[in-house]
């Protein structure tokens, strides 16, 4: 059949050089499988032997280390006993009086109740102490005399209790017995706990004189289930042998082990084969690390023979399906992976007009045509390079206002665009070109566009070897420098940052007469917080408008201001008052005073600058729309005086723009008043001030006093003053109100009477309704 195959390539070998090549290459890969089955199939005993060893071997370390930590919690609970001190007094001290029975129903509940946890844990099945002087038996919950415990609890089938109570008065050091049978009850019926002894003389280092001992009793079923896994795994016996080839513990049913066969266990942990009772069987063994016992385990040969000959059966089989499938797959493997090639070639030559000939190798025609199709992909790149500057500027614009794309994705997007970004931390320098009055005597579109083409090379020629600098214009007169940075210590860093926006600063300053103004942000660990970089810098652009005589500012010397400015209710009235009255002198006073204590320092924040401009719009807006001639002023002039304020670039044009504003009302107010309105003005506010404790103060009252009607005395008092009469008097008894709370022996009910008002409860509410 593989001949055939050939025959009919070889037929079509001139017009299907490629097909060929793969089917043969296919019965050639054919060979090394074969070789390598013949390899396996001579070194398989060798290996699965050497499997088994590894298997025996790794199960056994297992067991080892599960029995040397429960052997280990043996020698710990033996140790916390024994030491015990309150034990060693009842050695010494003990008796079989009643008062000395105490003590030891005491030292069972307070030392030896506890432990029952640690059996529940462990493989110990129990313990007792016993001691010599009192002929008494103690253990978690009894206390009791030896021949009681040794006929109603605990005994051993292989033991009277004469011979058990010897042995207890024997020195023993941390000594093991081999499994024994351990009765619960008397009655013989009853099936016996299987248990490895171990004894502790006490007092430990006293061999003459022993005056008790320590029984911890250990429940071979629990080891059982430890050597369960290796027993079912390959149906071996398990052996525990102390350091005297004692049998401490076997499988069921083992058989006994030969003397002769520790002859051959000369290490730690070995594998051998051995001659057991004329059959031939495997031992592995290892040594225990907390007793030095070995752990045996010994299975039958001929398990691993019968495993090894139905291996070589099967691998026989398999090596006939192989030579029958593969010779079919090598020829269906060559059809299918030239199908695609044929595709290929069909798909190219329908494509063309005039279709190619196929040549001898359809992989030099693939070739050529794929020649022809970089050629004209490399015409298509070259025509992206071109706008590759622009492309590159809209994303670059998109990354600093916080578009995120996935990392595979924004890879991509780098290596295209032909961006090099290879540091992580990252930093945004905005650039404000405040004018071109120094550049150019016409400031056009293009000189500006010329101004940002100049500061953008530059930035990017000024750059150190740590920097990586591309810029991105984002209006007329602003540019932003995304900085990638160097790993190097945060001092190092911004250092350099500094250093680098002083120097361009500067060039720009003077060689190319460029006025501008810098905003740095903080350094940031991630290009994903670009875009907060960006609002950093933002912010700390704004910094212009409160020290004009700066041109670079840096974000973290500006983030942590609080927002906070002084422009009390107070101020603001007497502020309407003084322009109600027409005193230019106290208005600039008052304005001059509120923007030294706001404004005048370095580290104002843009925020407060214009929060306090919107307070000194709103309190402009409220006098003007309370005068109808002076709004009716405004209007002729056409002055909005919230957009002329907001306009303003420094805190000086806005200092100077709001007195020229508050100065035109002012006057405004001044031509219009009489020097009677103004007298009539004060008597009320005088009269307010010296009756404001009076309850029944009121608008009537007040009339009756000037022998004015109250309607007058109301529009007088509001055009004349901004407030009207409840809102003014309300305002002198808050006022009076704090400055008698700063007396702590006087209450909310004394204060609410002394201010004119019958209820603490209305006094209460007017304060939180005014104050907040």
């Amino acid at each position: 059949m593989l001949f055939s195959f050939i025959r009919s390539i070889n037929e079509e070998r001139s017009r299907r050089s490629v097909f060929f090549k793969m089917i043969i290459s296919n019965f050639i890969l054919l060979l090394l499988p074969l070789a390598l089955w013949f390899a396996l199939y001579l070194n398989i005993e060798k290996y699965m032997i050497s499997d088994a060893k590894n298997s025996n071997a790794a199960m056994l370390e297992q067991l080892r280390i599960n029995m040397d930590n429960n052997f280990e919690e043996v020698a710990k609970l033996s140790q916390q006993i024994v030491l015990n001190p309150k034990l060693h007094y009842l050695l010494e001290n003990a008796s079989k009086e009643l008062s000395q029975h105490y003590n030891l129903v005491e030292f069972a509940r307070n030392y030896l109740n506890p432990y029952p946890n640690v059996l529940h844990n462990s493989f110990i099945y129990d313990f007792y102490l016993y001691l010599d002087n009192s002929d008494s038996i103690m253990k978690p919950g009894l206390v009791t005399d030896s021949r009681s415990f040794y006929e109603y609890y605990y005994h051993f089938d292989y033991l009277t209790y004469e011979q058990w109570r010897e042995q207890l008065r024997t020195y023993h050091g941390q000594h093991y017995y081999p499994t024994s049978n351990l009765r619960i009850s008397d009655n013989p019926k009853d099936k016996p706990v299987k248990v490895i002894t171990f004894l502790q003389s006490l007092p430990i280092g006293n061999i003459t004189n022993i005056k008790g001992s320590l029984t911890i009793l250990i429940d071979e079923q629990k080891i059982h289930e430890m050597t369960k896994h290796i027993e079912l795994a390959n149906q071996s016996s398990i052996y525990l042998i102390s350091q005297s080839q004692d049998v401490i513990s076997s499988t069921a049913a083992a058989p006994p082990i030969p003397a002769a066969l520790f002859d051959e266990m000369n290490a730690d942990s070995g594998f051998f084969r051995y001659n057991w009772n004329d059959q031939n069987v495997i031992v592995s063994y290892t040594t225990s690390k907390q007793l030095g016992w070995y752990y045996l385990a010994v299975i039958p040969e001929e398990l691993y023979l019968k495993e090894m000959k139905e291996v070589k059966r099967f691998s026989f089989v398999i090596l006939v399906l192989f030579l029958m499938t593969g010779s079919f797959a090598a020829y269906k493997i060559a059809y299918y992976n030239y199908s695609p090639i044929k595709r290929v070639i069909e798909t190219i030559t329908a494509s063309k007009a005039k279709p190619h000939r196929v040549e001898t190798n359809e992989l030099d025609f693939i070739m050529e045509m794929v020649k022809v199709s970089w050629n004209e992909e490399k015409d298509i790149k070259n025509k992206l390079k071109q706008q590759l500057p622009l492309l590159r500027s809209n994303y670059l614009h998109r990354l600093i206002y916080g578009y995120i794309e996935p990392i595979h994705q924004k890879k991509q997007s780098f290596e295209f665009l032909e961006i090099d970004l290879p540091y992580a931390n990252f930093a945004v320098v905005l650039i404000q070109i405040e004018s071109l009055n120094r550049f150019t005597a016409n400031p056009s579109e293009k000189q500006w566009a010329l101004a940002r083409f100049i500061i953008s090379n530059l930035a990017v020629d000024a750059a150190y070897e740590q920097l990586s600098i591309y810029a991105v214009e984002l209006e007329r007169e602003r540019l932003a420098l995304i900085v990638n940075l160097v790993e190097e210590p945060i001092d190092a860093q911004t250092s350099l940052i500094q250093k680098f926006v002083s120097q361009l600063q500067h060039l720009l300053e003077n060689r190319f007469k460029l006025d501008t103004s810098f905003a740095v942000s903080q350094i940031h660990s991630s290009i994903e917080q670009l875009s907060e970089a960006y609002v950093e810098a933002t912010a700390a652009m704004e910094y212009k408008l409160v020290n004009a005589s700066l041109s670079i500012f840096y974000f973290h010397s500006i983030r942590h201001e609080q927002l906070l400015y002084q422009y009390p209710v107070e101020t603001e009235f007497q502020l309407i008052n003084f322009i109600r009255s027409g005193d230019r002198d106290k208005v600039v006073q008052l304005l001059t005073e509120l923007f030294d204590k706001n404004l005048r320092n370095e580290t104002a924040a843009p925020e407060l600058v214009r929060c306090l401009l919107f307070s000194l719009a709103g309190t402009l807006l409220r006098i003007l729309n309370a005068d109808s001639a002076s709004f009716k002023k405004f209007t002729e002039i056409d002055a909005n005086p919230v957009q002329q304020l907001l306009s303003c670039r420094t805190t000086d044009d806005m200092y100077y723009k709001t007195k020229e504003l508050y100065l035109i009302v002012t006057d405004s107010f001044k031509s219009e008043r009489s020097g009677h309105n103004e007298q009539l003005l004060k008597q009320i506010q005088s009269y307010i001030d010296d009756h404001y404790a009076n309850p029944n103060m009121s608008l009537n009252l007040l009339a009756e006093h000037l022998q004015i009607t109250p309607q007058y005395i109301s529009q007088i008092f509001k055009k004349m003053s901004g407030f009207n009469f409840s809102s003014y008097l309300t305002t002198v008894r808050l006022n009076h109100a704090k400055k008698l709370m700063e007396d702590p022996q006087l209450t909310n009910s004394q204060i609410a009477t002394m201010v004119g008002y019958t209820s603490d409860v209305v006094f209460i509410r007017v304060f939180k309704k005014a104050q907040g």
